[in-house]
């Protein structure tokens, strides 16, 4: 049943549906980028060393995963509204308490409550965009609401900084929440008439069995990992290369935005069909960015390029993998999106860690080798898919 079909649902909340799913994406990117720029304000105000700060970034990715493996199959077998409004209210409650923190402690553990909320929140909405669009428009639809993640690069990690040095770091939490709280009531509305997709609860195991998801998951794990671990050194990489300042170096994060965005919006014209040669042909022209790093450093101009191309690519790759994901995912689509979810933030953690020794050794050029190879693996697993368009 699509969102349209559903008669008691208003012709305003159908409108609206997309841009709050958008929202929603948008919210757990801004909770998961605006810590990096105001780290060490945050450790003065603490009293802690960066470090320990960061280790809150640890805590919201780990209880992201456990909490997708666990709790995002609730969006199979309860309404959409509910699931995704609740996740978004603990948010709220999340990030007020991150906020309040008077310790690293409890920072660390307000953030892994926001990471229990996310991991139900994020496939939930994956799942609902997909489960809602008209059959041929998924790829459409979710190349809409997946330009969140680049408004929060574009819009929220700016702001934070900005309202970090003029208001202090701890209202930058109170907006989030301000703004958590808003978006629940929205999802709560738009989604109100969305039925759940079945009345049992699969858990991941069994969803792991559905055919083809488990290959996809390891193409999608091969991807995130490449994109993770070199986007983890991407600003350090640029900063080296030109000897920028951190905020020099936030105009080529910028453009990375601003290509995920607008090859978002292209999408939501276009609507291309997610084909096997579709997939494995953006796979390549990924492969092929990574590889031409090593020459784009050479000016900021051709620098600036390559991030937007890569930001582009990258929209169009992870937009074909979800899509293709969703498919196969008939009744079980919370529990396939939460393992997409478990399998992405476990490439946060591994990406980073094993391209560390290679840009110590070689740079940012040698990380980009390696995450084309990743990336030509998963390209080559992806050819045993059978993707119906």
């Amino acid at each position: 049943m699509t969102y349209k079909e559903n008669a008691t649902i208003s012709t305003l909340a159908c409108i609206l549906q997309t841009p709050m799913l958008l929202a929603s994406v948008m919210l757990v990117g801004a909770n998961a980028f605006v810590l990096s720029p105001i780290l060490a304000d945050v450790a003065h105000g603490l009293s802690s060393e960066p470090f320990r700060i960061a280790w809150s970034i640890s805590a919201f990715g780990a209880a992201t995963a456990i909490s997708a493996l666990t709790l995002a199959s609730l969006n199979d077998h309860m309404p959409a509204g509910i699931v995704l409004g609740g996740a978004a209210w603990l948010l709220a409650i999340a990030q007020a308490l991150s906020g309040m923190s008077q310790g690293w402690i409890g920072l660390c553990l307000s953030q892994a409550l926001a990471g229990l909320a996310t991991g139900v929140l994020l496939p939930g909405t994956y799942a609902t965009t997909a489960a809602t669009a008209p059959r041929g428009r998924e790829a459409a639809r979710l190349g809409l609401v997946l330009t969140g993640w680049a408004m929060a690069l574009v819009l929220a990690v700016p702001l934070a900084a900005l309202v970090t040095q003029h208001i202090g770091w701890r209202s930058v939490y109170a907006l989030l929440a301000g703004m958590s709280a808003l978006i629940a009531l929205g999802l709560l509305w738009v989604l109100k008439g969305v039925p759940r997709q079945t009345h049992a609860r699969t858990p991941p195991w069994r969803a792991l069995r559905l055919p083809g998801v488990g290959l996809l998951l390891g193409v999608i794990f091969a991807y995130m990992t490449a994109f993770y671990g070199s986007f983890a050194f991407f600003g350090q990489g640029v900063r080296h290369a030109f000897e920028l300042s951190a905020q020099g170096a936030g105009g080529f994060v910028m453009a990375y935005g601003l290509g995920f965005g607008m090859a978002g919006v292209g999408l939501g014209i276009i609507a291309p069909p997610i084909s096997r040669s579709y997939l494995l042909a953006i796979l390549i022209a990924i492969a092929v960015s990574y590889v031409t790093w090593g020459y784009a450093l050479a000016t900021p101009a051709s620098t600036l390029m390559a991030a937007f191309l890569w930001g582009l690519l990258n929209q169009l790759g992870l937009n074909a993998l979800v899509v293709s994901l969703n498919r196969r995912a008939t009744e079980a689509r919370g529990a396939v999106m939460g393992l997409n979810s478990a399998i992405t933030y476990s490439a946060v953690f591994a990406g980073p860690m094993m391209m560390g020794p290679v840009y110590a050794n070689g740079g940012f050029a040698a990380v980009t080798a390696l995450a084309a190879v990743f990336v030509v693996l998963g390209a080559l697993a992806s050819w045993k898919l059978r993707i119906n368009t």
